[in-house]
């Protein structure tokens, strides 16, 4: 029979952290009450615009910030009055902090000669970071003699030399040029999914945080505004605010005309908006002349000069922009209100609508489940 401590430890989560604030000047709260579990080996984003507290929830978990309010546990253990030093946290920051004297293995070896580890033991896990981060014939350079996704693995390769139990990382791939940063990011995760570590990632970047993480939290005045899977919240945000954080999107403002107790359509609600009836699928407590948005992405709407037959869920409009990318094309469409859609259509699918173009009476159109119901 399993041991029953031990099955509850294997079910502890690595990180608790149970309503953490953080108060300056006595009233201005930068974390407003944050709970929140982290499990072992996830890469879990913290995401949001400037100010929003994503920086000061990291820097609470690192030991450079003590919290108002509240407590931080890492492995089942209280670490929240414990020294940065104290922790088993290494934190990587957005400039690196690489030691511009310092040769590549030197760097990585630093925290180690810190710690007093053996020599012997240094030289080996250093040389094994270098092979996990792929710079093995660096390993004499200088830090200036290397390119900005070089630096970046060194300061990976010496972030987890010390096998710490939560890896933070504060913007990692920030300065770093957009194409470089993409292959990047796919590179960090895979080293990270290799060591086994578990990492908490602060980013302003909605794509770095979806191409990265396994959970994320998008943050807002100090507070979660909603947490989970990329998939999760791109889908299915839970506000209008997270859904226009996160990707494009079109939001259509209008009033609740049957609410799922009276509609035909079981959980279905019909929303009356300036350009068009729409029926979306929902079973969110509301009622009838509530004003409620529905957001559909833009590459979940089709794009054709034919009216579609149903007098539900589509829009009529003049193509005003149409940028093409290669993969897709990106059509600005203007309704009769004056609202402006978004509407993106893949190269395969545009071939048959290959003679659209500017100035153009198009209708555009979506299935029900392209929709998201936002109360708030």
């Amino acid at each position: 029979m399993e041991n029953t401590s031990t099955s509850a430890l294997a079910n502890e989560p690595l990180l608790r952290i149970e309503g953490v604030s953080k108060i300056y000047d006595g009233h201005i709260k930068a974390v407003d009450q944050i709970t929140l579990n982290v499990a072992s080996g996830e890469i879990f984003a913290l995401l949001g615009g400037s100010g929003c507290g994503k920086s000061t929830l990291l820097r609470m978990l690192a030991g450079f910030e003590t919290p108002s309010q509240g407590r931080i546990y890492l492995g089942g253990t209280d670490i929240t009055d414990l020294a940065a030093y104290q922790r088993p946290i290494n934190m990587m920051f957005q400039s690196y902090a690489l030691f511009p004297h310092l040769s590549v293995s030197d760097n990585i070896a630093f925290g180690l000669r810190r710690d007093g580890m053996a020599k012997e033991a240094i030289a080996e896990r250093v040389e094994a970071m270098l092979k996990l981060v792929q710079l093995s014939q660096y390993t004499k350079r200088k830090p200036h003699q290397l390119s900005g996704g070089q630096q970046q693995r060194v300061a990976l390769a010496r972030s987890i030399a010390k096998q710490p139990k939560l890896l933070l990382l504060d913007e990692p791939l920030g300065a770093l040029d957009k194409k470089l940063r993409v292959s990047t990011q796919i590179e960090l995760v895979n080293i990270i999914k290799e060591v086994g570590v578990t990492c908490v990632l602060v980013t302003h970047d909605q794509e770095e945080a979806m191409t990265m993480a396994t959970r994320m939290a998008v943050m807002s005045a100090g507070s979660f505004l909603q947490v989970g899977s990329p998939k999760d919240i791109y889908q299915q945000p839970n506000s209008r605010q997270v859904a226009d954080f996160i990707g494009s999107v079109n939001i259509f403002d209008g009033l609740v005309k049957q609410s799922p107790a009276n509609s035909a359509q079981a959980q279905c609600i019909d929303v009356e908006c300036a350009d068009a009836l729409l029926r979306v699928p929902s079973n969110q407590a509301c009622h009838v002349d509530m004003a409620v948005g529905v957001a559909i992405r833009p590459e979940k709407m089709l794009l054709s000069h034919k009216k579609p037959s149903a007098k539900i869920n589509h829009v009529g409009g003049v193509i005003t922009e149409m940028t093409y990318f290669g993969a897709h094309t990106n059509y600005h469409v203007k309704l009769a209100s004056g609202k402006v859609l978004q509407v993106q259509v893949q190269s395969h699918v545009d071939e048959d609508n290959a003679d659209l173009s500017w100035g153009d009476q198009v209708y555009a159109s979506w299935g029900d489940n392209a929709m998201v119901l936002l109360t708030q």
